[in-house]
């Protein structure tokens, strides 16, 4: 996958990130909500995730038979109480909802 800017296409690539799979499948590729990870799944069956930044992939795991196609980073509403949404912010882990033919996973890190 590569990164660009549109501003300022004739620079060219921004940031690469090796090692996505994927030739004609339609998949969802996500940055989550801090900005600092892009994640998608490929025709390999393969979660992946990278720093945005840097390009350094930081996670690679396979632990669906059938393509992630669908990433969805948690987030905490407005309908939470209060004591409830502070409890969530200082929460330092990260989360992201991930869909596939297979079924719904959940993952998390820090």
């Amino acid at each position: 996958m590569r990164l660009y800017d549109l501003r300022l296409l004739q620079r060219g690539v921004v940031q690469c990130y090796e090692g996505h799979v994927n030739s004609h499948t339609h998949m969802q590729i996500s940055v989550d909500p801090s900005e600092r990870f892009v994640m998608s799944g490929g025709e390999d069956c393969k979660l992946k995730l990278w720093s945005i930044k840097s390009g350094e992939l930081l996670f690679e795991d396979k632990f669906s038979d059938s393509v992630i196609s669908i990433v969805c980073y948690k987030t905490y509403g407005h309908s939470f109480k209060a004591e409830e949404e502070n409890q969530y912010k200082h929460d330092s882990s990260q989360g992201a909802w991930l869909g596939s033919l297979e079924g719904l996973f959940y993952m998390c890190w820090l």
